[in-house]
């Protein structure tokens, strides 16, 4: 165990401005235009529990208007958008979001703003937006999986407690009006992963700063000398979710152990708890953002979970989530979204993008390699530069670390993604998906085409000859390795974790013999291996569409389907968290929200950009007679 800060000091807050910074122009004068990688930036971000805000000097409705427009306002917490000086303004949402200024990190396209950020800020991350492409990948903001955007929707109910504040002149006044409850959990065996987390990332309000790694706090909750307990909290706003653990050594009446999340600050839980277990020594570790004394605060009920006047969940049929880990191609979000409507708490490690080019970790290879190399391993394939279609989050997963049960595996990456082999060290990478082979010179031109159409120069010629060098081309995995990775991966699983694998739809024109030959593959693997099933989408017809690229998706009927086929194959409808029938209302909820995406994205690429152009070109006739024309028509397809 060591007692000291953590070395890197995560992000948990980012600020946007807008103007020039999160969308190209001005809001106020030539209108703007957006930029989708920001958006999808902050969409990310928040899947890394991450939270955003904005600090803009624009008309609130005007911009709050834009925003919704683009699908986004709900992303953003506390928004301070008037023409006040950006470094108050700044300074308040901190406070309001209850974090620290080295935790946070201000976006500004102005260095006078990014100066009186740092004066009223002090060792707050302030950058230009050519900091924007190397986010994702910089360890500050590496965040923690939180596809459930629960940390969003915790900061959500601290917005709208400030609100709710604002009628109050006294604020003891709103603490006893607040209704807060804590509940304190014992049972703490399954609770290992947040005990573990509460006392690595927190600082505000940990007490002692002792850290502890799994196996400790495993040893920890098995002491007979300590009695330990989680702290979960709610109260009319909504419910914080376990937010506090404390470890306190009978023996010696003294506090080991005494962390509360930042987002209970100034509610008066840590002396509430204090002061419940008879004030015992506590030897604090600065800096604290609240002090202890010999009170007791009053506005604060504990819930009991024996009184039957107040049920606890493990008395009443309230519904529990069942944890679940998908690994996969991201087209199947809207299968999950069935998924997650039907009383899974889903973790998704599927493709995503880093600095404008998509990454496919979904490889049985890669999973493989995820689990079993060593960090200097690792570190070393980490080593080479510009590797196409691969940043420094290739290797995360969760498979192991993660309490879901259920660990489903849709397994098509392996039939059509070409592996690469590191001369140096002969580990294997599978790479890309469709684009072309990586190292046949023939390659390049259409290879480094894409990638500056992506707005990724950095991966030009040079980069792919580089490549050349460091790797060797293998082509796609056998089937015997695909099976053999397979019988690997279900080794390296728990064997009480149900491990339920889809296989590939219907190939691409001229594939069939491939595809044919993996999926019996997969066939032969689930009659050798226990608790294994299978989610067969042979039994799907006529569902796949293919793109020029030989790219798939599925029709919206088709993601219902697969949703009904994985429940088949899910807990029985025993458990009351999970409905096994997807309701039409649910299909109707997604049909509509699946129209109003598409829809969304039509206006955006086809009517939004070219109303854009079309009042470019009007503003041009105007300057035809001052000889400017030129000038401008010149550079419009760099602007546009």
């Amino acid at each position: 165990m060591e007692t000291l800060l953590p070395r890197v000091e995560s992000i948990k807050l980012v600020i946007w401005d807008l103007d020039e910074t999160f969308w190209h122009g001005t809001l106020s004068e030539e209108g703007v235009i957006p930029i989708p990688e920001n958006i999808e930036l902050v969409k990310q971000l928040s899947e890394r529990g991450i939270i955003n805000s904005i600090v803009s000097k624009n008309n609130f409705e005007t911009a709050k208007e834009k925003l919704q427009e683009l699908g986004i306002w709900d992303y953003f917490v506390f928004p301070a958008i008037d023409w006040s000086p950006k470094g108050i303004l700044i300074r308040n949402i901190i406070e309001n979001c209850q974090l620290r200024s080295p935790n946070v990190l201000f976006l500004d396209d102005n260095h006078s703003n990014l100066e009186e950020a740092r004066f009223y800020n002090p060792k707050i991350k302030a950058h230009f937006p050519d900091f924007i492409p190397q986010m994702l990948a910089n360890e500050a903001l590496a965040g923690k999986v939180d596809s459930n955007l629960s940390r969003l929707k915790q900061y959500k109910i601290l917005e709208k407690k400030h609100d709710a504040k604002k009628s109050f002149n006294d604020n003891l006044d709103f603490l006893k009006s607040s209704g807060i409850e804590i509940e304190l959990i014992h049972k703490l065996e399954s609770h290992k992963d947040r005990i573990h987390e509460l006392l690595q990332r927190t600082n505000q309000l940990n007490f002692t700063k002792i850290r502890l790694d799994l196996d400790e706090v495993q040893a920890l909750i098995n002491s007979p000398m300590h009695k330990s307990a989680l702290v979960k909290v709610k109260d009319n706003f909504g419910d914080y979710g376990i937010i506090g653990f404390y470890s306190l050594d009978s023996i010696k009446n003294s506090l080991d152990h005494f962390v509360f999340s930042c987002r209970i600050l100034n509610l008066g839980i840590p002396q509430f708890i204090y002061a419940k277990l008879g004030f015992p020594d506590l030897k604090v570790v600065p800096d604290v953002a609240e002090e202890l004394d010999r009170s007791t605060p009053d506005w604060i009920d504990e819930r009991n979970v024996s009184d039957p006047s107040m049920p606890s969940a493990a008395q009443t049929p309230a519904k529990k989530e069942l944890p679940l880990l998908f690994r996969g191609p991201c087209d199947y979000k809207q299968t999950l979204f069935y998924l997650q409507n039907s009383g899974f708490d889903i973790m998704q490690e599927t493709n995503y993008v880093t600095e404008n080019i998509p990454s496919y970790p979904t490889h049985t290879n890669t999973l493989i390699d995820a689990i079993r190399l060593t960090t200097a391993q690792k570190k070393r394939i980490l080593a080479v530069k510009d590797i196409p279609f691969f940043d420094k989050h290739y290797y995360d997963t969760s498979a192991l670390e993660t309490n879901a049960e259920y660990i489903v595996m849709a397994l098509e990456t392996d039939y059509h993604q070409h592996l690469y082999r590191h001369k140096d060290s002969d580990i294997k990478l599978a790479l890309g998906k469709r684009e072309g082979v990586l190292t046949e010179a023939a390659n390049h031109p259409s290879l480094v085409h894409y990638f500056k159409e992506r707005g990724a120069a950095h991966l030009g010629t040079k980069a792919l000859v580089n490549f050349s060098i460091n790797f060797t081309h293998i082509g796609l995995i056998s089937p015997e390795e695909f099976y053999q990775n397979l019988c690997t991966i279900r080794t390296l699983i728990p064997a009480y974790k149900k491990l339920i694998l889809i296989n590939a739809p219907t190939p691409p024109p001229g594939h069939e013999q491939r595809y044919e030959i993996m999926n019996q593959m997969v066939d032969d693997f689930i009659e050798n291996n226990e608790n294994t099933q299978l989610v067969d989408l042979r039994k799907l017809t006529n569902t796949t569409i293919f793109s020029d690229n030989g790219s798939k998706n599925f029709n919206r009927k088709t993601y219902l389907e697969i949703a009904s086929l994985l429940l088949e194959q899910l807990p029985d409808a025993s458990n009351e968290s999970v409905s096994k029938n997807i309701s039409p209302f649910l299909v109707f909820k997604n049909e509509i929200r699946m129209r109003y995406l598409v829809t969304k994205s039509f206006l955006r690429k086809n009517v939004w950009m070219k109303i854009k152009r079309f009042n470019l070109l009007l503003a041009l006739e105007l300057y035809l007679e001052d000889g400017l024309a030129e000038i401008i028509l010149s550079c419009k397809f760099i602007i546009f």
